[in-house]
C-alpha cells in the first residue's frame, strides 16, 4: 500500500505541469496578438499614405481653372500689357494659359534668330536650352520680384506677379520678332528703338502692378526701377548675350568631347 502523500504528491505536479502550459499558450498568444496589431498599425499608415498621395495628385485640379481662359480674355489680356495705367485702375486676374503660351512662343522665336543668324550648335539641343532659359527667366525673375515685394512692404500673390510678368513678356516676343525679320547685324539702333517703344511701356505696367500694394513713396519707387531692370536686362541678354553664352558652353563642350576621344586613342 502506497503512502498517502504520493497520490497528492503527483496531483500536485500534474497542476504544476498544467499551468505552465497554459502559461505559454498565454505568451503566444499575446505575441500573436502584438504582431498582428503591429500589422494593422502598418497597413493604416500605408493606406493614410497611399491616400495622401492620391490626394496630392488631386491638387493639380487647383491649376485648372488658371488655364481654363477664354481666347478673347487672353487676347485683351496681350494688348493690356503693352498700356501702362495707374496702379488703382489696373486689374489682374491671374492666369497660367497665356504666359505660358507667350513663353513657347519666346522659345520658337529664340530658335528662329539663331537660325536665321546662321549659328549652328553642333553639341547638345538648342531648343532645350531654350526651352530652359526662358521658363527659368520667368520664374527666377518673378520669385525675385516676389521676394522684393516682400522686403519693401508690398505683399503681391506669387501668382499675380507670375502671371503679370509672364503677359508682360509679349512686348519682348515682338521685339526678337522684329529684330529677326528686319534687324542689321551691324546696327543695334533699330532694335533699341523698339526697346523703348514695347518693352519700356510693359515694364512699366509690370512695375505699377509691383508696387500696387506698397505705402510708402520710396519702396515705391524701388519696386519700379527693379521691375522695369529685370524686365530690360531679360531682352538685352536675350538679344545679344544667350547666343554668345551658347556658342562658349558649345566649344566647352566640344574641347571635352575632343580630350575625350584622345584620351580613348592608343598612342602608339
Amino acid at each position: 500500500m502506497e503512502p498517502s502523500y504520493y497520490g497528492q504528491e503527483t496531483e500536485n505536479t500534474r497542476q504544476r505541469s498544467n499551468s505552465n502550459a497554459g502559461g505559454l499558450s498565454d505568451d503566444q498568444n499575446g505575441q500573436f496578438g502584438m504582431q498582428a496589431q503591429l500589422g494593422k498599425m502598418m497597413w493604416e499608415a500605408g493606406s493614410k499614405q497611399v491616400q495622401d498621395t492620391f490626394q496630392s495628385y488631386g491638387r493639380i485640379d487647383l491649376f485648372r481653372p488658371y488655364f481654363d481662359v477664354d481666347p478673347a480674355e487672353v487676347r485683351t489680356r496681350l494688348i493690356r500689357s503693352f498700356i501702362p495705367r495707374k496702379p488703382s485702375q489696373i486689374q489682374v486676374s491671374p492666369d497660367l494659359y497665356g504666359p505660358s503660351m507667350i513663353i513657347l512662343t519666346m522659345v520658337a522665336l529664340l530658335l528662329y534668330n539663331m537660325k536665321s543668324s546662321g549659328i549652328i550648335i553642333q553639341n547638345g539641343t538648342l531648343m532645350g536650352t531654350a526651352m530652359f532659359t526662358c521658363f527659368g527667366s520667368w520664374m527666377l525673375i518673378s520669385g525675385a520680384l516676389w521676394v522684393a515685394c516682400f522686403l519693401l512692404a508690398a505683399e503681391q500673390p506669387f501668382l499675380t506677379i507670375l502671371s503679370s510678368f509672364g503677359y508682360s513678356l509679349t512686348s519682348q516676343c515682338l521685339v526678337l520678332l522684329l529684330t529677326s525679320l528686319f534687324h542689321s547685324s551691324h546696327d543695334h539702333l533699330f532694335f533699341f528703338v523698339l526697346l523703348a517703344s514695347f518693352c519700356v511701356p510693359s515694364a512699366l505696367r509690370m512695375g505699377l502692378i509691383v508696387c500696387n500694394q506698397s505705402r510708402l513713396p520710396a519702396n515705391r519707387v524701388m519696386l519700379i526701377g527693379i521691375a522695369i531692370a529685370a524686365h530690360l536686362l531679360l531682352i538685352i541678354y536675350l538679344h545679344f548675350g544667350f547666343h554668345v553664352v551658347l556658342e562658349e558652353l558649345d566649344e566647352m563642350v566640344g574641347v571635352v568631347d575632343v580630350n575625350a576621344i584622345k584620351e580613348t586613342i592608343p598612342i602608339e
